[in-house]
């Protein structure tokens, strides 16, 4: 099975409860695993993104460098460094700090509700 458009979803302590098709869980609002990077350089200046317009919600908005979700049978830290690549190019260490639940409804009728992990990590070039 094609994993790449399947989200993991979890219970209020990121125990796993099963997958579920990415667009699908966020029609339902079903809680998932998400992740967030904050990659900064050495003056501690945060590298931003502008979400592609074509995202399904936020288009256009400025983020921190990635936000996505583990693929089913991926950690964390793979989910990561596959992002990190695919979107800026590059690759790095990096640093669990916190997890939190948020929930937010978007005007297009699809929810985030996330089991959301925060990282952090240092890079000193620019991304691709």
């Amino acid at each position: 099975m094609d994993f790449k458009n399947y989200i993991v979803l979890v219970d209020e302590k990121n125990k796993e409860k099963g997958i579920m098709e990415k667009l699908e869980a966020h029609k339902l609002g079903l809680l998932h695993r998400a992740f967030s990077v904050f990659i900064f350089n050495n003056k501690k200046e945060l590298l931003l993104q502008k979400r592609a317009l074509i995202k399904y919600h936020s288009p256009g908005l400025w983020t921190n460098t990635v936000c996505s979700h583990p693929m089913p049978r991926e950690t964390y830290i793979d989910a990561i460094k596959r992002r990190l690549k695919e979107e800026m190019g590059f690759s790095t260490e990096t640093f669990k700090k916190f997890c939190f639940i948020y929930k937010a409804v978007f005007s297009n009728g699809l929810t985030e509700h996330e089991y959301d992990c925060v990282f952090t990590g240092y890079y000193n070039k620019n991304p691709i």
